[in-house]
């Protein structure tokens, strides 16, 4: 094993940076004066893993080479100097002793910069000899040449392999402001190439006509500058190809044009272009309201609008998918409470989890009950198997009760017992069944005074009115009603597979003017209505009402057999517009907005027959 001493004369004597480490307790033992400039004054000591920048794999399959071969040669270590930036380096490794390894640094970066260095300095030392030949070489070309020089209207000029000028043609005289005896002998890139456009240095090992003659190939530039004497730039466009002197490289001849006139009048051409496609954005937009507006006035899926209350809707959606609180929705009918529904359910984590609907209104107590909680078969007359309930259908996920002031109040004392408790037993069973679920219940009623009236549950009120949303009536957001049209027209022609329709400024301007009493589900039903009988892509509006013409009066106050009988004529549209079909994508549920179960009950309910339509 060596000694201390041994092993400080070991390193000391080597010409690059060097180090001595331990591989078997990963230990640096000693390092000569230039590996402590390159990696620290106290890098002798310290654990070897501490100075790499590549991976520890990557250095045991260096040892092991090292240990296999005796010694051995590679780039992939990377160690860091000081300050912490890695270092680009070619590692020399010698088996020393079993556990022993020395190991020698080629810093390749400082290493090239000596081969610049060095071939700069062989450059100089080749003399005046070199530069008269190679002078004298480009004089006789330019001798030989010099009527078609002196003719051509581009500016060519020659330089040599330092990147000195040995000759310029008149028309390069003329456009860079620089007589030939100013440039001859100049390095010209300092002198004419020297920055960019935006003012950036432009160093001379990036330059492309530098690197036509270094690498020997031609290179061909279309956007660049060169700069006048009197300080303005010239934009150009340039082809620099190597030139050589009895199969010796010489330097480079470049070939340039002043391009500047030509870039300007591009840009004034692109600008004048910018104007025309303005000008045609604003004619578009008079005929295409929303043709580039749309997209930004939907914050959540289905949620179009503009105005401060859809903002705040938006707003307090987010909050409630944030805070998994059970949510009830208030608002007029056709206002959106179901969409708000589904923007509450995937914006929250529950997205991956079903939303479940059910409907409260058209079904007796014991039904309902039924299809929340489930049942076990024989659990009543009729239950002849076993069903799950949306109760456990919702778990992990979102419910959504319908129109929740219609719950008997029975039915409600169990939800609640469930929100309270966390579990419920199926109909005919006796086993608990835990339930993790939010639930969001909508409303078109005034709740509280269903409360009041002793028709709603004081408790279940409070449990379900945690957080409160509500749906703003249309006509108090008539900003929103552009946005609404584009989106429902453009659903309403893909779902429909009609030709394409826009929307004109007086269509928007009629929209705007309609109370719309129906809210958002009047004015789709209004859209498509228009989509399905638009002539020549020209669309009408018919803002009628279905049932009779009283119905579009806002000031008529309806009977509940005038509502009955609007809602079962509407029905009666719908299915005969869809062919008798209920569900579906081109069903009557889906022209009225309403999920099918809730149509198939309000057929039931109303005593139509679907098949009469088919």
């Amino acid at each position: 094993m060596l000694d201390l001493l041994d092993s400080d004369r070991l390193v000391s004597h080597q010409p690059l940076p060097t180090l001595l480490l331990s591989t078997q307790d990963d230990r640096v033992l000693s390092a000569n004066d230039t590996a402590h400039r390159l990696f620290g004054p106290e890098t002798s000591g310290r654990a070897f893993s501490e100075l790499l920048q590549c991976d520890v794999s990557i250095a045991a399959v260096f040892f092991d080479a090292v240990a296999h071969f005796g010694t051995y040669i590679d780039r992939s270590l990377s160690l860091a100097r000081p300050d912490g930036t890695a270092l680009r380096l070619q590692s020399y490794g010698v088996q020393v002793q079993p556990d022993l390894v020395l190991i020698s640094f080629l810093d390749l970066d400082e290493h090239d910069h000596r081969s610049r260095v060095a071939e700069q300095e062989a450059h100089q030392r080749a003399g005046l000899s070199q530069w008269q030949n190679i002078y004298g070489f480009f004089r006789e070309v330019e001798a030989q040449n010099h009527l078609i020089l002196e003719a051509a209207g581009e500016g060519i000029y020659g330089i040599n392999a330092m990147g000195q000028a040995t000759f310029v043609n008149r028309a390069a005289q003329e456009m860079l402001g620089w007589s030939s005896d100013d440039l001859i002998g100049r390095d010209l890139h300092a002198t004419i190439h020297h920055k960019h456009l935006n003012g950036e240095h432009f160093p001379a090992h990036t330059c492309p006509i530098y690197a036509s003659f270094r690498q020997e190939e031609t290179k061909r530039v279309d956007d660049d500058v060169f700069w006048r004497k009197d300080g303005k730039p010239i934009l150009v466009e340039y082809v620099s190809t190597p030139i050589y002197d009895h199969g010796v490289l010489a330097g480079a001849v470049v070939i340039f044009r002043d391009v500047t006139e030509r870039k300007e009048n591009e840009r004034k051409l692109r600008e004048a272009l910018a104007q025309v496609e303005e000008l045609k954005v604003k004619l578009e937009q008079e005929n295409d309201y929303l043709l580039t507006e749309i997209r930004s006035a939907r914050s959540h899926t289905g949620v179009v609008g503009v105005s401060p209350a859809i903002k705040s809707l938006n707003a307090r959606i987010d909050l409630a998918a944030r805070n998994k609180a059970h949510v009830l929705v208030s608002g007029p009918p056709g206002s959106g409470k179901s969409l708000t529904v589904s923007a509450i359910h995937e914006a929250s984590d529950r997205a991956r989890r079903p939303l479940v609907r059910i409907s409260c209104d058209h079904l007796s107590a014991q039904e309902l009950e039924a299809e929340l909680f489930g049942y076990r078969r024989g659990a009543f007359a009729g239950a002849t198997r076993d069903n799950t309930g949306k109760l456990i259908m919702a778990h992990n996920g979102t419910l959504h009760l319908d129109e929740i002031a219609d719950l008997p109040k029975g039915v409600q004392a169990k939800l609640y017992d469930v929100l309270q408790r966390g579990h419920f037993q199926r109909l005919g069973d006796s086993t608990q069944t835990p339930v993790s679920l939010t639930v969001v219940a909508t409303t078109s009623r005034d709740l509280m005074a269903e409360l009041r009236a002793g028709r709603f549950r004081q408790d279940l009120y409070f449990a379900l009115n945690v957080f409160s949303i509500t749906c703003e009536p249309l006509h108090e957001r008539p900003e929103d009603i552009p946005y609404l049209a584009k989106h429902f027209l453009d659903r309403t022609t893909r779902r429909l597979r009609l030709p394409t329709t826009r929307l004109s400024k007086s269509n928007i301007d009629a929209l705007t003017q309609y109370e719309w009493p129906g809210n958002v589900r009047e004015l789709e039903n209004v859209i498509e209505r228009a989509a399905l009988l638009a002539q020549g892509g020209r669309l009408e509006f018919d803002f009628q009402r279905p049932d009779s013409s009283f119905a579009a009066r806002s000031d008529v106050v309806l009977t509940q057999d005038d509502l009955r009988s609007l809602e079962r004529e509407n029905l009666q549209n719908a299915l005969r517009r869809a062919g008798g079909k209920v569900s579906g994508q081109k069903g009557a549920a889906a022209m009225l907005g309403i999920a099918p179960t809730t149509a198939y009950s309000k057929i039931k309910s109303l005593e139509i027959d679907p098949k009469a339509f088919k």
